[in-house]
């Protein structure tokens, strides 16, 4: 999935993810993911393959916490697709959350990497460096 890809196929593919993620948790929607996807996290730390997408989320466990994201709205960006959505974490703390614009691009029908903002300008900008609209 590519350039090539319809919206309507990358609609499909990221809503599958993220209904898997919600409902049968970060693992299940793992396996979904390209096997070399990159995943950039909101403070710019990338994550590499699926053994990393893993890794991000053992990170909050190490620290007691749990990170939860829900999206809201889902945008068409030739040729990606930007999910704005809520990052929530908690911990014995408490709950703290952010909005977050979550970038996905896509390889050969999957989504091949997945880049977090914290602001929507900061997401289109990704999407036009790398050859989008």
């Amino acid at each position: 999935m590519g350039h090539d890809a319809s919206v309507d196929e990358r609609l499909d593919a990221v809503h599958e993810l993220w209904s898997t993620y919600r409902e049968r948790g970060a693992e299940p929607a793992i396996l979904l993911l390209d096997p070399e996807v990159e995943f950039v996290a909101h403070d710019g730390r990338a994550y590499r393959g699926r053994d990393g997408v893993r890794r991000f989320f053992a990170e909050f466990e190490e620290r007691g916490e749990r990170f939860m994201a829900s999206p809201y709205t889902f945008e068409p960006h030739d040729p990606d697709l930007l999910v704005i959505g809520h990052r929530r974490i908690a911990s014995d703390d408490g709950l703290r959350g952010d909005y977050l614009f979550f970038v996905h691009s896509f390889r050969d029908g999957r989504v091949a990497r997945i880049a977090a903002y914290t602001n929507k300008a900061e997401a289109l900008a990704d999407i036009t460096a790398r050859g989008g609209t």
